[in-house]
């Protein structure tokens, strides 16, 4: 069977269509499935056996449970004079109903945005939003029966 696939522009990940579905698998992931595949493709189709198809739905069926849409802006603050002085990314992640400032060297680098991104929406997995700054209620939840449990 073959799979279409494109490498996006959010760092690190190839989107694929699987069933008529499209879903976004990291690259080492990809290049475990496929190895001999040329790494300077960058959008195609690729001949795949029924274990592959079976390792990509997986990793796939992983990938959509821990995704999460933000949106973020830059904000630019300017000193007495009217110049640019400090840039941060304002983030939100609505279904948590949080807002964060973060610098952007550590927003790019998280999340893999370009730099001249000024704003958008992306997914980002549940460890990116720990490292962003977002505090998740599962998170706290398990920390506090965790706290509960050693006291």
């Amino acid at each position: 069977m073959n799979i279409a696939f494109e490498r996006t522009a959010r760092r690190g990940f190839y989107s694929v269509t699987l069933n008529g579905k499209r879903s976004y698998v990291p690259f080492r992931l990809f290049y475990a499935v496929f190895p001999r595949m040329n790494r300077q493709v960058t959008r195609g189709t690729v001949e795949a056996t029924d274990r592959q198809l079976e390792a990509l739905g997986i990793v796939a069926e992983i990938m959509e449970k821990d995704r999460h849409q933000i949106r973020y802006t830059v904000e630019l603050g300017y000193d007495i004079y009217g110049r640019p002085c400090a840039t941060n990314y304002i983030v939100n992640a609505f279904h948590l109903g949080q807002t964060i400032a973060i610098v952007p060297a550590a927003f790019r680098r998280i999340t893999g945005a370009h730099e001249r991104a000024t704003d958008g929406c992306m997914d980002v997995t549940g460890a990116q939003l720990g490292e962003l700054g977002f505090i998740r209620k599962e998170v706290v939840s398990n920390a506090a029966s965790n706290a509960i449990l050693s006291a």
